[in-house]
């Protein structure tokens, strides 16, 4: 118990600084922009986000979203960071129960079984306290992969309570800790046992199928489970596995609530495509990535939040694969010797492997939230490996025969002393890590800091500069915002987002035509960027081009179907503009039903513009009641401006005329 009190202390020690953060990059779309957060009811909405945002796919992570805003009461972010830092703590505990139990079973216990406590909260102090982790515990959105960790943890320990329920049973022998598993004989506590395993199998799977609905990292979790009753349950026998099948059935079952979601919520902008990357050489820069985070695990500076990293080649591309690929090497070759230093190495490869592998990710090349989990593997090696040299047997008790009494308590003074060196040491970096936390929590207490700590990390950083700008932007400073943007686009030329936050910034400086040929420029490079065709379509409307405007506000609602301001907007214009030729009554009708069903017919304009969009098509009944309710619901709001200008459109309805804007 004060083990995992003292883990809990840890962790709120650590992330103490955190409560104070803001949301930043990927928190605005996936939290902030995102509608389907602000209820938890119904379920189907509070389970969806908008496309390729961190959320989509991932109903598990999105519910998890919307329990915080329901719990905040809106956009304190203290509830959404204390959420993550308890995600964290509980991820822990169940990290120190997993290891605790593994260094209790055949293989281990003789060896480990009298330090197992004490070794397990070490390991589990220094991974809940490192400063790798804050990507996935204060950058608010990476709750998915903090989340999946924690299931992933819970599945392999429910997995680990079910082997030992059922046919194992602790016998402490000899005064020394070690622990003999033996195998239950009484009938009556059998009957309790299998209850106990069918309870802890079920809970498993449970775990598992969440972790899978959280994200897809999760799906190396059955095989880990395999492994490790391959490695520690019943060494040497393979009968073990025909009792755990229904386990391994289940487990393997929730590989088919993956594949769903990963098909009815592809990522094809983040996902599977890179300008310029093959899967091999996506492949081969990886290994050098997976060193690079090795080397972080250890020595956890600098910390980035966003890599620009380069692809691999030449001789370094060689040696790094030939390295990465010699670990991986060992660890095949040590399970299939089941060796028990294997399965720390199957942990760390099989997690890594869905986004460091062939599958190119163009948004990550590299990025240390992928870490979370593996980060347990490497400092369980390192602490587990020191604690069993540091403790080994003097040379001589080997080679000699029995030591004089005087040698024995002198060597076993010698040992308790010894033993204390792993703690030592371990609490010593623990303070370090937990100080280095403490410090990288408050590089995100807002946007604009995050990004300058990268610049100043990484001056080539094309994307950081970017997305300095867009703060820079927000905040008025347009000059120091354009200078910014160009510095991005000088870089790299092609990165669409810097074309879009420069003509913004130019629009936003008074110079209206090199705007628009910066916006132009970034809709040309990127297509499918609904927020360039939305400022593309302000720009032409402020302009008085009404036609292009149109024609950039659909683009922008084709591509930002949840985007209710660029629904009004396309949709006004497809219904009241002057040419015939922009009109579409349809489709203007569409983008309307879309943002009333969006807003729950509570928003003005919403209905305002469905009227507009039925009286286009001659629905003029329909468009008189939409634009009755929208007159009564702007009089309950005490929106009065807007009264005038609705009793207006009401009567040109109910006298069966169209809306056209001047």
């Amino acid at each position: 118990m004060l083990a995992r009190v003292a883990i809990l202390l840890a962790v709120l020690a650590s992330y103490a600084s955190s409560f104070g953060g803001a949301f930043v990059f990927d928190d605005i779309p996936a939290i902030v922009d995102n509608p389907h957060v602000r209820s938890l009811l119904p379920l189907r909405e509070s389970f969806s986000a908008p496309t390729e945002v961190t959320t989509a796919g991932r109903p598990v992570a999105a519910f998890s979203f919307a329990a915080s805003y329901a719990l905040a009461g809106g956009y304190d972010t203290w509830w959404y960071h204390a959420t993550n830092v308890a995600i964290h703590a509980f991820a822990a505990l169940a990290l120190f129960g997993i290891v605790r139990r593994t260094l209790l079973t055949p293989p281990l216990g003789d060896r480990f079984g009298p330090s197992s406590t004490t070794l397990a909260f070490l390991v589990a102090l220094l991974w809940a306290v490192h400063p790798l982790q804050t990507q996935a515990v204060t950058y608010l959105v990476q709750r998915v992969e903090s989340l999946m960790g924690l299931f992933l943890l819970l599945t392999v320990y429910c997995a680990i309570r079910g082997a030992e329920i059922f046919r194992l049973k602790a016998d402490a022998t000899g005064g020394t800790g070690a622990f003999r598993l033996k195998a239950e004989a009484t009938r009556g506590k059998g009957g309790f046992r299998l209850q106990a395993e069918v309870r802890w199998t079920a809970l498993a799977i449970l775990c598992c199928a969440l972790g899978m609905a959280t994200k897809q990292v999760m799906a190396g979790a059955p095989l880990l489970v395999v492994l490790w009753d391959w490695v520690f349950v019943a060494p040497g026998s393979t009968r073990w596995f025909k009792r755990r099948w229904p386990l391994y059935l289940g487990l393997a079952a929730t590989w088919g609530l993956l594949a769903y979601l990963v098909a009815s919520e592809p990522r094809p902008h983040s996902v599977g495509s890179i300008d310029g990357w093959t899967p091999i050489k996506y492949l081969i820069t990886q290994a050098g990535v997976i060193l690079y985070y090795v080397r972080l695990a250890v020595w956890p500076r600098p910390l980035i939040f966003d890599y620009d990293w380069p692809a691999a080649h030449g001789i370094a591309a060689v040696v790094t694969v030939a390295v990465v690929a010699a670990l991986a090497g060992a660890t095949a070759f040590g399970l299939w010797r089941r060796h028990p230093a294997a399965f720390a190495g199957a942990w760390f490869f099989v997690i890594l492997a869905p986004s460091s592998s062939v599958l190119p990710i163009a948004t990550e090349v590299a990025a240390e939230h992928r870490m979370y989990l593996p980060l347990a593997a490497v400092i369980a090696v390192i602490v587990i490996s020191a604690h069993a040299f540091i403790t080994r047997p003097p040379l001589r008790a080997v080679r000699g025969g029995p030591p004089s009494s005087k040698r024995v308590r002198a060597g076993g003074t010698k040992m308790h002393r010894r033993d204390a060196w792993v703690p030592a040491l371990a609490f010593a970096a623990a303070i370090v890590f937990a100080v280095q936390t403490s410090a990288r929590n408050r590089e995100y207490a807002s946007d604009e800091r995050i990004w300058i700590d990268t610049i100043e990390k990484q001056p080539d950083n094309a994307r950081a500069r970017n997305n300095y700008a867009v703060d820079l932007l927000q905040a008025g400073r347009f000059s120091e915002a354009q200078e910014q943007a160009s510095a991005a686009i000088r870089l790299k030329p092609s990165i669409a987002e810097a074309h879009k936050t420069l003509g913004v910034a130019l629009l936003a400086g008074g110079h209206g035509e090199e705007g628009i040929a910066e916006l132009q420029r970034a809709t040309e490079l990127d297509a499918e960027d609904g927020s360039a065709w939305r400022n593309l379509g302000e720009a032409y409307g402020a302009k008085g081009d009404v036609a292009s405007a149109a024609r950039a506000f659909v683009q922008a609602a084709r591509h930002l179907p949840d985007d209710v301001f660029v629904l009004n907007r396309a949709g006004w214009l497809l219904a009241t503009a002057p040419d015939a030729g922009i009109r579409n009554g349809a489709e203007a009708l569409s983008f309307a039903e879309r943002a009333v069903d969006l807003t729950r017919r509570r928003d003005v304009t919403s209905l305002d513009t469905l009227a507009a969009a039925h009286a286009e098509l001659g629905h003029f009944d329909r468009a008189a009641a939409a634009a009755a309710e929208a007159l009564a619901l702007a009089r309950d709001t005490g929106q009065a401006a807007m009264i005038p200008e609705l009793e207006g459109r009401l009567a040109e309805y109910r006298a069966r005329r169209p809306m056209r804007s001047q």
